[in-house]
């Protein structure tokens, strides 16, 4: 009996799963590809006058003359810094370069890709390296705003995803321009 009724309900239902359904088109509004999945959340330095996301976890900040935060999230580390004290070049686009090129050296990293952007008129350069220990890759992102120099990296160890490190390096702002 039970099989009965389970053969009239499968075949009642059959053809409206079978029969095409037209299409309907809605005007969906462009995803914002910088949003973050619903669970990282904005970590706001006001002393450090900036703002990135995060995913859940507990960041540490040092608040010493020197503003840094890092969060460790398994085969992830993020972190920013804002440093004061450092070598100036003759302009300041050589200023961030000298600043990525020493970071490259000091990390021992196999450079991959070198750019150079700006934030809030401020100029930058970016570079992404992979290391040999721990083994994985790493992009870095210096700003030099006024005195200030802005340090954000994020390191992914091999056979990871970068999507979210890409997520944390674009959300990445500053508070204001004054500095």
């Amino acid at each position: 009996m039970k099989k009965l009724v389970l053969s009239i309900l499968l075949l009642s239902f059959l053809p409206l799963n079978v029969l095409p359904k037209p299409l309907v088109y809605y005007n969906l509004p462009q995803a914002n590809k910088s949003k973050p999945a619903t669970d990282w959340k904005e970590y706001i330095s006001k002393t450090g006058n900036f703002a990135v996301l995060l995913p859940p976890g507990q960041p540490v900040e040092e608040s010493t003359p020197q503003i840094r935060v890092r969060l460790d999230q398994g085969p992830r580390t993020y972190g920013v810094a804002r440093l004061d004290g450092f070598k100036f070049a003759e302009t300041a686009q050589k200023t961030v370069d000298g600043a990525a090129d020493d970071f490259l050296n000091t990390s021992e990293g196999r450079l991959v890709d070198k750019k150079v952007l700006a934030i809030g008129g401020y100029p930058g350069a970016s570079i992404k390296f992979q290391t040999a220990e721990p083994p994985g890759t790493t992009e870095a992102r210096f700003f030099l705003v006024g005195r200030y120099m802005y340090a954000v990296i994020a390191f992914t160890r091999n056979g990871s995803s970068e999507d979210e490190a890409n997520k944390f390096l674009n959300s990445f702002r500053l508070l204001n321009n004054k500095v």
